[in-house]
């Protein structure tokens, strides 16, 4: 089947997307090889409780971070989105915020579906490659959306050579669990790496980008170290760059 140019560019647009999301997408499918947690998880795993949304068939949760609400209706402009209670969720795109509990109108897009992300989170995403043999992480970045009300918050990374069986079994992986906590002073990140003892775990280039900050924070500093940072004003986001060592633990702290 053929297509238009514009419609080839948003599908281009989408695939790239995919690409840069494989960091998150593959620690899923650890997740899903160690505890059988599925990729794609019904609202009510957030809500049990709540029988209405046993029928939800609109909108899911990918992973623990994402919430996607997929158009299936041509012409559609607008669409009702149920958030889960207990958390702000953010666009992802955009990084407007939409309090969990209730339903909101949102209005669509033509280049994207709807995607937010929980308040808190930590995504691991890289730039877009061509195919997967391409996929590295030793040029990572870790998305943070702080969000005032999480004072805590988490993620990680899983890696392997995406060839061997039964790779972390073997200690040819290696895992990264990340740390957020948020404070009224400050903001501080914290990798702890766990390399299999036959794992080649290498140093990382860390870009650090921390969405909703309402104002340019003092400093970025590891330790006594000062880390150079660009602050965007209107975007209300941090990008820094850093190097990580894998298997000792490393913290970034932004003073507020």
């Amino acid at each position: 089947m053929f297509h238009d140019e514009k419609t080839k560019a948003l599908a281009r647009q989408s695939i790239r997307l995919r690409y840069s999301l494989l960091p998150y997408i593959y620690t899923l499918a650890f997740e899903n090889n160690q505890t059988g947690m599925p990729f794609m998880r019904p609202l009510f795993f957030e809500e049990p409780e709540n029988e209405s949304l046993y029928l939800n068939d609109s909108t899911y949760l990918f992973g623990n971070a994402f919430l996607v609400s997929p158009v299936v209706v041509k012409g559609q402009k607008s669409k009702s989105v149920y958030f889960p209670k207990g958390n702000n969720w953010y666009d992802f795109f955009e990084d407007t915020q939409f309090e969990g509990g209730q339903i909101h109108k949102i209005k669509l897009k033509e280049d994207h579906i709807p995607v937010f992300v929980r308040g808190g989170s930590i995504i691991p995403m890289v730039e877009p490659v061509m195919n997967t043999d391409q996929y590295s992480t030793q040029k990572l970045i870790l998305h943070y959306f702080a969000d005032p009300t999480v004072v805590s918050g988490s993620g990680k990374l899983y890696d392997d050579d995406g060839k061997t069986p039964h790779a972390f079994e073997k200690g040819l992986a290696e895992l990264i669990l990340m740390n957020a906590g948020n404070s009224a002073e400050k903001i501080e990140l914290s990798m702890q790496g766990e390399p299999g003892p036959l794992s080649a775990a290498s140093e990382r280039e860390i870009t650090l980008i921390v969405h909703n900050l309402n104002k340019e924070p003092q400093m970025v500093r590891d330790g006594k170290f000062e880390i150079p940072f660009v602050y965007y004003k209107n975007e209300k986001k941090l990008e820094a760059t850093f190097s990580y060592n894998p298997g000792s633990k490393f913290t970034v702290e932004i003073v507020k």
